[in-house]
């Protein structure tokens, strides 16, 4: 006989899944009463999900961007019993079929903003406002946080113009943290006109353990051979970004060699998080 479970205790599941995931990302009480509040608002609207786990981790999700928690989508999805894609998809799916808005609903005001902190000249102004608008013609907004959007434009265009600024002015000034950013730029970078080739972060192997080489310049020429070497021949998925199995071989070849080589240093240079090169860093082995 099949077991059917009461609204009560499906509740119960989620709430204790979003509780596990606040407490792990160390989430304010307020957002965790918006996430359960939502997980209740899914249920009885009767929305046909596809698994308790991912209503658990979209509505977490959705909570985190309407109390503007500095919480990024990758850092639910580590704690999530689902993946980034699948809480990204559902995210947006509930934002749109149920009326779930982030608040503030538009990144317009942090744009303005900041322009004015970081003093963009009035060129950057305007693109960073068109590339707003290019990526709400690609949806790019969906199931981000408005405060994530504008940080990722400005730091977008303050890349392509060569300024000085860090990933880290821009999270601490949009409220989110530095793997928001890094992660959401780069999408909006590549909407833009005559951006240069170096700007854009790598995308393969090759590419990725070129910059590498050139970022720790001090370094034998050997570390990045023996590291290209142990990357390409990587089972890697589909869904994996090269990138940062070329940043996990690199760590793994230099510390083999006595380096210090943070692991910070290496995502930071090749744009991709730096929990992605630390869980390429323990999968490989290395003998000089």
């Amino acid at each position: 006989m099949a077991v059917r479970y009461s609204r009560r205790s499906v509740l119960l599941y989620l709430g204790s899944e979003v509780e596990r995931m606040g407490t792990a990302l160390d989430a304010s009480e307020e957002t965790i009463v918006d996430a359960i509040r939502l997980c209740g608002d899914v249920l009885r609207s009767d929305y046909d999900y596809d698994s308790l786990d991912s209503v658990a981790g979209a509505c977490f999700y959705l909570a985190c961007t309407r109390q503007d928690a500095p919480i990024s989508l990758p850092d639910v999805a580590d704690q999530a019993r689902k993946s980034q894609n699948n809480i990204q998809h559902l995210s947006a799916n509930l934002m749109s079929e149920l009326n779930i808005q982030p608040t503030p609903t538009h990144p317009d005001t942090y744009l303005e903003e900041g322009i004015e902190e970081f003093d963009f000249t009035e060129e950057q102004a305007t693109e960073c406002f068109e590339l707003l608008e290019r990526g709400k013609e690609q949806n790019l907004h969906s199931g981000f946080a408005p405060t994530t959007v504008a940080g990722a434009i400005l730091y977008a265009v303050a890349q392509k113009h060569g300024r000085k600024l860090r990933q880290k002015d821009v999270a601490d000034f949009v409220n989110k943290t530095t793997v928001s950013i890094r992660n959401s730029y780069t999408e909006y970078l590549k909407l833009a006109d005559d951006v240069p080739v170096n700007i854009l972060p790598p995308q393969t192997i090759d590419d990725a353990i070129a910059t590498l080489e050139t970022t720790f310049d001090d370094h034998p020429a050997r570390y990045a051979n023996d590291a290209a070497e142990i990357a390409a021949v990587a089972d890697i998925e589909n869904s994996v970004r090269e990138a940062g199995v070329a940043g996990g071989a690199y760590v793994t070849v230099a510390r083999a060699h006595g380096e210090t080589v943070a692991i910070s240093d290496v995502s930071s240079a090749l744009g991709v998080g730096y929990q992605t090169v630390a869980n390429h860093t323990d999968r490989f082995t290395y003998d000089k």
